[in-house]
């Protein structure tokens, strides 16, 4: 779809992202004590992030795009990938660190927005102590288009 504003596409897409890196942080007493990754974003509407007044329905706390920054973390057990169950709610829900960003939308008039962010993640979620782990990650902006899923690489997390 062409529009007025010099034949540019007009068409909603979806977010994007791209695995820059992955490093884990040593607490100084022989343990990991998180994780830090880097991940480069583009979005061509910038609808990217949310106010602390995004309190209402899809947004609201319970809702399901409360959280715009989707990550799921996984463990090998057995040599298979699995999403371990959050040690708080038993063996009712997965093992989630979803974050909510703050809103990014650029004030001018090109609305298009990409740059890096860094996802800081717990190495030890709830005192889950998973050993070979692994992320996947997922943005999702205001109009609710999910990028693309990233998986990092597997690492080692060294425990007490």
């Amino acid at each position: 779809m062409l529009s007025c504003n010099g034949g540019k596409d007009t068409i909603p897409s979806p977010p994007t992202l791209d695995l820059k890196g992955i490093y884990p942080f040593n607490s100084g007493f022989g343990y990991d004590s998180f994780v830090e990754v880097e991940v480069a974003f583009s979005d061509a509407d910038g609808d990217i992030g949310l106010e602390d007044s995004d309190t209402l329905f899809p947004f609201g706390t319970r809702d399901p795009a409360h959280y715009n920054l989707l990550v799921y973390y996984q463990d090998k057990k057995n040599g298979l990938w699995r999403y371990p169950m959050n040690p708080l709610l038993g063996a009712t829900d997965t093992l989630v660190l979803h974050q909510r960003l703050k809103n990014m939308t650029p004030s001018g008039r090109n609305k298009g927005i990409h740059g890096n962010l860094t996802v800081v993640i717990p190495a030890r979620p709830y005192q889950y102590r998973g050993d070979s782990v692994r992320y996947e990650i997922q943005l999702m902006d205001r109009a609710l288009h999910r990028s693309n899923k990233i998986i990092t690489p597997a690492i080692f997390l060294q425990h007490p």
